[in-house]
């Protein structure tokens, strides 16, 4: 009893407590909070007892004790494999997490520093277009402008906050980018933890066959002159023959579940491929190309327009302003996305 007490001493977690604190997106409080749990009765003893006229089995611990008196069955059960269920458990919440953290980096991070770019370019230029909008109420008040042309100069100033607001929107609903900021090797760390996840849960499966208790407590008839040695301890092993012929679908497992995760047919993986990546940056560097000599034609015109001086070549210099400053940004998520997808894919 000895033995098993110190067992339950030192394999009991330590219960968790609501103050730990939280981190990330809650996924991995998550995942290794269940794991947490389910180790927690995995290592613990268990108490059991049993009160009656107990019927003596042949696998007795007292074979030559008559049973047929009033009979205490008390002690602890600790299954000693338990322990073995517990690590792996947390190794798979643990690998679990890792492949969170590492496709939250190639599908949320890259979005990320790409609309973080773009919102840069829009909040800057808000503060210029809130500057020629004062400067229209101004004209209109002198009666230098048309209200027609306010109201069209007010709507796209309005346009542009919009598209700042809904830029900040979508950035609050994405991962902000870690420490460093290095998102190399993120596709690789993802499919390495999702083998990782599998490994642990091929060990989850084989250490199904296998049943190791100890068992130790007091042994007692009630009725009866006290036995002066009513105790017991007993270990029991059980193996499941079908061990022996369980490698074989572990490996089909774990080799299937590499081809659908790099393939990208898994649901969880679709964006996680390098096929897809690939696919995304060339699609995103014939855009960029494509932004760039809008934005260099657009950026030109209103260099021009700005030598005129007339009323009408400033308003419409201010039409031209508005059109560059949306293809700008449009440049500049562009440009961040490749290069945080580049990264990723290794360069």
């Amino acid at each position: 009893m000895t033995t098993v007490a110190a067992i339950a001493a030192v394999t009991i977690p330590r219960p968790a407590s609501a103050d730990e604190p939280v981190t990330g997106d809650g996924y991995c409080d998550y995942v290794e909070g269940v794991a947490s749990a389910q180790r927690a009765l995995k290592v613990a003893p268990q108490v059991f007892t049993e009160l009656g006229y107990i019927e003596q089995s042949v696998a007795s611990t007292n074979p030559d004790v008559q049973g047929n008196g009033l009979r205490l069955l008390a002690g602890l059960k600790y299954q000693v494999t338990g322990l073995y269920e517990g690590s792996v458990l947390q190794d798979r919440a643990s690998a679990d997490c890792r492949r969170h953290q590492a496709l939250e980096q190639v599908r949320g991070e890259t979005q990320y520093r790409a609309l973080d770019a773009r919102v840069q370019v829009l909040d800057a230029a808000i503060a210029e277009a809130d500057k020629l909008l004062a400067t229209l109420t101004a004209d209109l008040d002198a009666r230098r402008t048309t209200a027609q042309e306010a109201t069209a100069t007010r709507l796209r100033v309005e346009e542009l906050r919009q598209l700042s607001t809904d830029t900040h929107n979508q950035m609050s609903a994405l991962p902000k980018p870690g420490a460093g900021g290095d998102l190399s090797g993120a596709l690789t760390a993802f499919q390495r933890a999702d083998d990782q996840v599998e490994d642990a849960e091929g060990k989850q499966r084989w250490i199904q066959a296998f049943d190791v208790n100890l068992r130790a407590g007091l042994d007692a008839f009630l009725d009866r002159s006290p036995n002066p040695a009513p105790y017991f301890a007993v270990m029991t092993i059980g193996i499941n023959l079908g061990a022996l012929f369980q490698g074989g679908g572990n490996e089909r497992a774990a080799a299937g579940r590499r081809r659908l995760v790099r393939s990208g047919h898994d649901p969880l993986a679709v964006d996680a491929t390098v096929e897809r990546l690939k696919a995304i940056v060339e699609a995103e560097a014939l855009r960029l190309e494509q932004t760039a000599t809008l934005e260099a034609d657009l950026k030109r015109q209103h260099d021009t327009l700005a030598k005129v001086g007339s009323e009408e070549s400033k308003r419409y210099r201010q039409t031209v302003w508005f059109d560059w400053i949306k293809v700008k940004a449009e440049h500049a998520y562009l440009d961040a996305h490749l290069a945080a997808l580049k990264q990723v894919l290794g360069g």
